[in-house]
Parts: C-alpha cells; sequence; structure tokens
C-alpha cells in the first residue's frame, strides 16, 4: 500500500510516522518518570522567586514586584513586606511542607521586634 503512493505524498507519510516515532518515544519517557516527591526540601532564594516571576503563569502581583526589583526599588528578601497585594506564589510556597521559606528574610513581626527593642549603650 506504501509502494503506491505518489512521491509527494509519500514525503508527507514519512515526516508523519517520523513524528509518531518522537510522540511514542517521549510517551514511554512520560510513563517511565517518577512522579514521587523527591526526598528533601527545596529552598526559596530570590533566584527562584525572578524565576516564578518570568513564568507566563507569574501572577500580576508577582509581575509587578518583579518589576519593582528589576528597577532597584526593592529585593526579593523584602516581598513578605512590601508587596501589596502579597502575591499568590508566596502563600503557596510557604503552604507547602516540602518548601523551606528562608527564617532569615525579614518579616512584619521581625520589624515589629527590631523597633520596640530599647537602644543599648554598647558598654552595658
Amino acid at each position: 500500500m506504501i509502494e503506491s503512493l505518489p512521491p509527494h505524498a509519500r514525503a508527507a507519510y514519512d515526516r508523519l510516522m517520523t513524528s509518531c516515532s518522537e510522540l511514542e518515544a517521549a510517551r514511554t519517557r512520560a510513563l517511565n518518570t517518577d512522579l514521587k516527591a523527591q526526598p528533601g526540601t527545596r529552598h526559596v532564594t530570590a533566584e527562584l522567586l525572578a524565576r516564578l516571576a518570568s513564568s507566563p503563569r507569574a501572577s500580576a502581583a508577582m509581575t509587578r514586584f518583579a518589576d519593582r526589583v528589576a528597577s532597584g526599588e526593592c529585593s526579593w528578601e523584602r516581598i513578605e513586606l512590601e508587596a501589596s497585594p502579597l502575591p499568590p506564589e508566596v502563600d503557596e510556597l510557604k503552604g507547602d511542607p516540602q518548601i523551606d521559606w528562608p527564617a532569615e528574610w525579614p518579616t512584619q513581626n521581625t520589624e515589629d521586634e527590631v523597633g520596640t527593642q530599647p537602644y543599648r549603650i554598647p558598654w552595658e
């Protein structure tokens, strides 16, 4: 049956069969992929947040904050304090048990604690 195809149809048939072979190989790789969570936690960094913000699926709030970071107005470490509204990606990351949100990044609580401590003279 294939031998009876005209030459112009034969080229299209060959491209179709090549695409089918590639699709089957991709399907096999997908079926063999382990979807279980990898052990350990992932750490949130400024680079990770920048990658999230550059994603086509990033929220408008995340994109606006990324623009502010790019202009030098603020930094990723202060996203919880300076983003208004707080991007939903932050809540998702903080709610994920496999994600380690940095404890040393400033939060409203740490800002309040720093502001309420009395000044101490160094030799006291």
